[in-house]
């Protein structure tokens, strides 16, 4: 083969390559279809969890299945994170005991606050992203769009979280309490695991933008370095608006995806 047959195959596959990633980019269309968001404070030697609170989660994530459902587990417990676990509890408090959730803006065991969460219908944003994994590295490329003008600061987080982790009575460790009830048949399974962060220890992300004016678009991508006994991962991506004078919450739920 020539230098020059060489050199125009290279250029060929770079211009296939470039082309490749905007068109991912383009085919993003964020909505303002409010999707639902709930996070659950559990840990595997909390009887009730496994009793109560793992089903009420479960009921959240089939009544949102486009929307980020979390189960983040305490100290104690394998699955434990502890500054992902600090970091959402300092705005989202358990009140000092779990079971404990919160559904968009409130503290609720609610079995209707998803199904109302969603109802509300129409959000102030959006998102839409595509993700890849390679290896123990996973890149997801967001889109944002607001459908009218605010003040104010919005964030974004990309939350890894995990499926299927084998919770029944021969799982050493993993076994979660209280299921007896709840899950008869000992096939218990932990789902919606909060695994990692786009922001490391962060549940809350980083800055998206401020003051944006209605319809704009925002696109960014995050890499987030996955580990290798992480079985069934995939992303979900959160809008807050965030606001030091509230009191807590001060990351406001705005909107979330999951594409699973």
């Amino acid at each position: 083969m020539t230098k020059l047959s060489i050199f125009v195959l290279a250029f060929v596959l770079m211009v296939s390559a470039c082309k490749k990633d905007d068109e991912v980019v383009d085919s993003l269309a964020p909505t303002s279809t409010q999707n639902g968001f709930a996070v659950e404070f559990t840990a595997t030697w909390c009887g009730p969890c496994g009793d109560w609170g793992a089903p009420l989660i479960h009921k959240f994530g089939e009544e949102a299945p486009k929307g980020a459902v979390i189960s983040c587990h305490a100290s104690g417990d394998p699955m434990y994170d502890a500054a992902l676990y600090g970091s959402f509890t300092a705005d989202r408090t358990t009140g000092g005991g779990i079971p404990s959730f919160w559904v968009a803006n409130e503290k609720t065991t609610n079995s209707s606050a998803m199904t109302n969460l969603i109802a509300t219908g129409t959000a102030k944003a959006g998102v839409d992203y595509s993700y890849e994994v390679s290896g123990t590295s996973m890149t997801v490329k967001t889109r944002t769009k607001f459908f009218s003008p605010d003040a104010g600061e919005y964030y974004i987080s990309v939350l890894v979280l995990e499926d299927g982790i084998n919770g029944n009575s021969t799982a050493g460790e993993y076994k979660q309490n209280g299921t007896t009830n709840s899950y008869p048949n000992d096939d218990f399974h932990h789902s919606y695991v909060l695994r990692a962060s786009s922001v490391v220890g962060n549940a809350y992300g980083s800055l998206l933008v401020s003051n944006p004016a209605s319809s704009a678009e925002i696109d960014k991508d995050f890499t987030i370095t996955l580990d290798a006994s992480w079985k069934n991962t995939y992303p979900v991506v959160i809008i807050w608006k965030y606001n030091a004078a509230a009191s807590a919450p001060q990351y406001e739920y705005i909107n979330s995806l999951k594409k699973k």
